[in-house]
């Protein structure tokens, strides 16, 4: 029980350092003159930040099998955002690079994991 509130409380930080992220993001978009085609890298590289730091400390307090927990919390991750996307949009289409994303948050989590399990 104690590990999945650790697996837990890795995805609740993984997504508020998500949204605070994108706050912050989103206010030098609007108050500056950075042009918006960077949107899409800006995004995958916080989503992939992100998870990687919910795995990281997921793993950091479960203290083994940092590889499978660091998924874990990579998988979860993608899984809500990916629901919370469909709910939000009124036509929501499987491609290629929603493909890529989980993946990619996958294996950051997962790396995540594997340096948390090993950070003394």
């Amino acid at each position: 029980m104690e590990k999945s509130n650790y697996v837990l409380k890795g995805l609740g930080y993984a997504y508020i350092i998500t949204l605070a992220t994108l706050l912050i993001y989103n206010l030098i978009l609007t108050f500056t003159s950075v042009s918006g085609t960077s949107i899409a890298m800006a995004t995958s590289f916080i989503t992939t930040i992100s998870s990687a730091f919910g795995g990281f400390y997921a793993s950091k307090h479960i203290k083994e099998k940092g590889l499978i927990y660091g998924l874990l919390v990579g998988v979860l991750y993608i899984v809500c955002l990916i629901l919370i996307v469909y709910l939000a949009k009124e036509t929501f289409a499987f491609e290629i690079d929603v493909l890529y994303k989980i993946l990619l948050t996958s294996l950051a989590g997962g790396i995540g994991g594997v340096l948390g399990v090993n950070f003394k």
